[in-house]
């Protein structure tokens, strides 16, 4: 088919319009030209795939400069009841203080670039009628000629895979219990490495204050001390039918948040252990995802709020969810989840915690305005059972 081409070029370049015959040495010739034409630039094509095959993504065209600014936000409107509230403690196994309606997650931010490679992004919020406070405040450098970015300020600490995920897109009003208990759910400030060695996957590593988010002192690091995480997070399976991701993540180090689920138990400040292991497969033909986790911390050296020494147990908990959308409308989604909690295993228990929760979800414009609703069943492995299950539905606005 090629050489049929050749030969139709080659005589339409010599024919005439000048007159005269055409040799067979001239057709050959023109012929001759345009087959070594084609074949350097095939070479010069393989050449260059070669070498892009080999950098690994590390040779990459020039991006354009942007440095528009973006303003941004979202705010939920939730309606909370407890089956018994006042037995509850007054307040829902969510924190959100007594029935009825509440704002939640009301956040506003900016976001932009300075020039190629460094970019920014500023959030404050107000949630459940607090004060405004500053949520993220970090800035990203990302050079063009590495696959990398260095990450500097107060961000989410990037250790859970559901934490990481954007509360924007939650199937359920709220993450895990075992997440929310154990992996270390909140901002902190220091410095994280994202490293991308081929595509797919990314190693992750991060060295904070270990002080957490908290309303007072959230950005000194009192302790001196750090903490350190590491993580790996991947695509083995990324087709159009299969979707498979995980992340392990492993926190050492000294960790004095205020969320601690040790603080219960009078510790102030644990050395962390923390390994934690979550996956998603998603089955896109099937309108299917599924996702679970299991997270396993050996706290040591902890302190309470005068230095004495305090005994711990491991703390470990699981979860497994379904996600399901429907076949004849897949803005509507159901959702199932189970999540069990220990929080000081072979010492007691008075924390455990399982709860499991059905719900569901509607896309009114994709996550920009959903609604989310879910009754949890809550159970606690308390001297007194507690009549604490939770029905939620709350509305999401994204601008």
């Amino acid at each position: 088919m090629r050489k049929a081409l050749l030969i139709l070029t080659a005589i339409a370049l010599v024919s005439p319009s000048y007159g005269g015959e055409i040799s067979n040495q001239e057709i050959l010739k023109k012929i001759q030209e345009l087959e070594e034409k084609v074949e350097r630039l095939e070479r010069e094509n393989r050449e260059l795939r070669s070498l892009l095959s080999k950098s690994k993504g590390i040779v990459s065209p020039a991006r354009k400069e942007d440095t528009q600014l973006k303003v941004g936000g979202r705010v939920l409107f939730r309606f909370s009841q407890t089956q018994d509230l006042e037995e509850a403690g007054g307040k829902s196994i969510y924190g959100d203080p007594g029935n009825g309606f509440t704002v939640r997650k009301a956040r506003l931010f900016v976001s932009g670039k300075v020039d190629n490679d460094f970019k920014y992004k500023i959030q404050i919020r107000a949630d459940r009628g607090s004060s405004v406070e500053l949520w993220d405040a970090f800035v990203t450098y990302t050079p063009s000629s590495l696959p990398l970015s260095v990450k500097v300020g107060q961000f989410k600490v990037p250790l859970s895979m559901s934490y990481l995920k954007s509360g924007t897109k939650l199937a359920l009003p709220e993450r895990p219990v075992a997440v929310n208990k154990i992996a270390p759910v909140w901002r902190d400030v220091g410095v994280e490495v994202n490293y991308e060695p081929f595509e797919g996957y990314k190693l992750v590593g991060a060295v904070l204050n270990g002080e957490g988010w908290t309303n007072k002192d959230k950005i000194y690091n009192k302790d001196k001390k750090y903490a350190y995480v590491l993580a790996l997070e991947g695509r083995p399976v990324d087709t159009p039918s299969y979707l498979l991701k995980f992340r392990i993540g492993y926190e050492t180090g000294t960790d004095s948040s205020s969320k601690l689920i040790y603080s219960k138990y009078g510790a102030r400040s644990v050395k962390r252990r923390l390994l934690d292991f979550e996956a998603a497969l998603s089955l896109k033909d099937y309108n299917l995802t599924l996702e679970g986790g299991y997270l396993f911390d050996n706290p040591t050296d902890a302190k309470g709020i005068s230095g004495d020494s305090v005994s711990l147990g491991n703390a470990k908990g699981y979860y497994f969810q379904v996600d399901y959308g429907l076949p004849f409308n897949e803005k509507i989604h159901l959702v199932g989840r189970y999540s069990w909690v220990d929080p000081n295993d072979d010492r007691d228990d008075k924390y455990d915690l399982s709860y499991t929760t059905v719900g569901a979800y509607y896309l009114i414009h994709g996550w920009q305005a959903a609604i989310r609703t879910s009754y949890t069943f809550a159970n606690q492995r308390e001297s007194k059972e507690v009549d604490d299950n939770l029905f939620t539905t709350e509305l999401q606005l994204l601008f």
